[in-house]
This record gives C-alpha cells, structure tokens and sequence, in this order.
C-alpha cells in the first residue's frame, strides 16, 4: 500500500478472485488475480487466513448494487488535484529539501523535494519567492526537528 494512503480508509478484503490452485499441506491458495494487481507485483499465492469467503449481495433487499472494480492500490498519475498548495519548505539535518504541503482534505504533511517536481502548485510556490528552480530556496529548519516553521512568506 502506498504511503500516503490511510489504512483505514482502504478496503479490508477486495475480490472476489477465483481459486486457481490450493495446497492443502500449507493451506495455500493460488488467486486468479487481475492484471492490475499482477502489475503491482503482488503475488498471487495467499494464506487460508488471509481469504474470506465471497457472499453475493441479495438484489432484493439492496437494489441496484454494482460489481466495483478492484481497487487501485497504485498512486494514480493524475493525483495532482488532492494537493491544495505548497505552504513551506525546510532543509533536514542531511541537508535534504523537504515541503509542507496542504492536502485537500485540509491535513498537511512534510514531502521530499522528489515528491513534489513537476507539479503546478511547486511553480506557484517558486513564483511567491521570486525564484525559478528549487536550488534558489533558502534554508529553513524543520520544524518538527528545531521548533520553527519552515516558511515566513
């Protein structure tokens, strides 16, 4: 899972997948997983315990219930749209630039310069300090590490 999915926000089992194969002297299964999965590297053979069986929901007492599609464990390309802005930026101890970025469900967290290239709300931060690149940024302490912020914009 990548990590700046919540964990708790992500689906607890995804299926149903067929059972290809069993081996009943390790209580392995082997799942016919779909592409997307098996492009993730994620590898088919699974524990007894970490299968569940499949129940079919009943079309009766909830209508109009459809199949989703399996979930997309990947980082999407387009994922540019969750972050509102780029509030600050700090230099670690390593001398590694990191920025503070607002997300759009209003949380903010610290992500190294190589999470954030090629992203429009870079280029507007950039621009509010009068510089082109991010080698022209000055240096400011973490503040999780030295008790100040990372920005005076």
């Amino acid at each position: 899972m990548p990590k700046d999915r919540a964990r708790k926000l992500c689906p607890k089992f995804i299926g149903p997948y067929k059972v290809v194969e069993s081996n009943p002297e390790t209580s392995n299964y082997k799942l016919d997983l779909p592409q997307a999965l098996v492009n993730q590297r994620i590898h088919p053979v699974f524990h007894v315990s970490l299968l569940r069986p499949f129940h079919e929901s009943d079309d009766t007492s909830f209508p109009d219930q459809t199949q989703l599609e399996p979930y997309d464990f990947s980082l999407n390309d387009e994922h540019e749209w969750f972050i509102e802005e780029i509030i600050g930026h700090c230099y670690l101890d390593n001398g590694q630039l990191e920025f503070e970025v607002q997300w759009s469900l209003s949380n903010t967290t610290w992500e190294p310069a190589g999470n954030c290239t090629d992203l429009s709300a870079l280029d507007r931060y950039l621009e509010l300090y009068g510089v082109q690149d991010i080698c022209f940024l000055r240096q400011h302490s973490h503040p999780s590490k030295k008790g100040q912020w990372g920005s005076n914009l």
